[in-house]
């Protein structure tokens, strides 16, 4: 049991210390001598556990996925509605996305390697599996559109929030952009009726993650003035 422990923390010193290195050379110009030299181990450690670089990145991608969807996934409570559950998964996520190294490093290699890497395209469908299901009980609810189908709104939100969190660099700016872009999609996929009570849910879900209401035109344009 001993070695097994002292194996596991050496496999995770390496994760840790690749992550380090990718963020700071770039995948590209990264080498096996920083990663060792960083997570202070032997060539031999790297290769019992990696044996090639292609398997590091394939570990930092699979653990940082699999953080993101359970954290998804933990949101989404049979219970609650399921467009609560979307937005309040969403906005898990992206806090996940900037505090946790290994979950944000995996969302830069899949860009980094999406033309030589299939592993990006299989981490993207199991994402977007769980959107579309959230999306089909949404509908099916009555709280989502019943002319749009679940993979059209799934494919809508992935794509929006794939772009927000590429424009931000910090977890505030991230979060900011997130309750934007629910403001945006909201009126565009939400059954009118249920509108006004999503609205306030997105901005009582904006509050909890500390960023006050954004202002809509009326009111920037007020404040541009003052």
């Amino acid at each position: 049991m001993a070695r097994q422990v002292r194996s596991e923390a050496t496999r995770r010193k390496l994760l840790d210390a690749a992550i380090e290195v990718f963020g700071e050379a770039g995948y590209v110009a990264a080498g096996r001598t920083a990663i060792i030299e960083r997570a202070g181990v032997t060539k031999g450690a790297l290769y019992h556990h990696f044996d090639s670089m292609d398997a590091l990145v394939v570990a930092i991608i699979e653990g940082g996925f699999a953080t993101v969807l359970s954290t998804f996934r933990s949101m989404c409570r049979p219970s609650s509605p399921a467009l609560e559950g979307m937005i309040h998964g969403m906005f898990a996520v992206t806090a996940v996305l900037a505090a946790d190294k290994e979950a944000r490093a995996a969302g830069h290699l899949v860009f980094a390697l999406a033309d030589s890497n299939d592993l990006g395209a299989d981490v993207a469908g199991q994402w977007m599996d769980a959107v579309t299901s959230q999306a089909g009980r949404a509908i099916a609810e009555g709280d989502v559109r019943a002319d749009l189908e679940p993979g059209q709104v799934a494919e809508a939100i992935t794509g929006a929030m794939l772009g927000t969190w590429l424009l931000s660099p910090s977890r505030g700016d991230g979060v900011g952009r997130l309750t934007r872009m629910w403001e945006a999609l909201l009126p565009a996929m939400v059954a009118e009726d249920a509108l006004p009570y999503f609205r306030q849910f997105l901005a009582r879900e904006a509050l909890r993650h500390d960023v006050g209401p954004v202002p809509d035109g009326s009111e920037a344009d007020s404040a541009a003035e003052g």
